[in-house]
């Protein structure tokens, strides 16, 4: 009788701790960096630069990086990024007929990372644009 009392608590931990085994983790959270603003459909070159800049801190791993205006994304560009705090800082620099956006990741220490990439508006008008940082874990 005292052999299945503590037979039992036994089996029924190692049953718990194999359940809890297959609970899939959790992704991490796309990170941004962005900005709203009116932009015209006609940039020019002399116009205004503006930029968007915040502190991040962020885990260790591979992540897809994106600059976008409104529904407009570029290509993703993969990169692996170190854990630690970053200054994350994305402008927006008007061009004649075209947006030169460019962003930087910059950690104490280590090599600075850039990514940029020219958008064209179809129209004038209120645009969230900026970048993000989507983890691939």
């Amino acid at each position: 009788m005292d052999l299945r009392k503590t037979a039992f608590p036994g089996i029924a931990a190692a049953a718990a701790t194999i359940m809890l085994a297959a609970v899939p983790a959790s992704a991490a959270s796309t990170a941004y960096n962005t900005r709203t603003s009116y932009l015209t459909a006609s940039p020019a070159v002399g116009m205004a630069t503006s930029c968007t800049a915040r502190s991040i801190a962020l885990s260790s791993g591979s992540y897809d990086w994106r600059l976008q205006i409104g529904g407009n994304v570029s290509t993703a560009r993969s990169i692996y990024l170190a854990a630690g705090t970053y200054s994350w800082k994305t402008c927006l620099q008007p061009q004649d007929g075209y947006y030169y956006m460019y962003d930087t990741v910059d950690k104490a220490g280590s090599e600075s990372a850039a990514i940029n990439t020219s958008f064209v508006l179809g129209q004038s008008g209120t645009y969230t644009w900026g970048a993000q940082l989507d983890p691939k874990f």
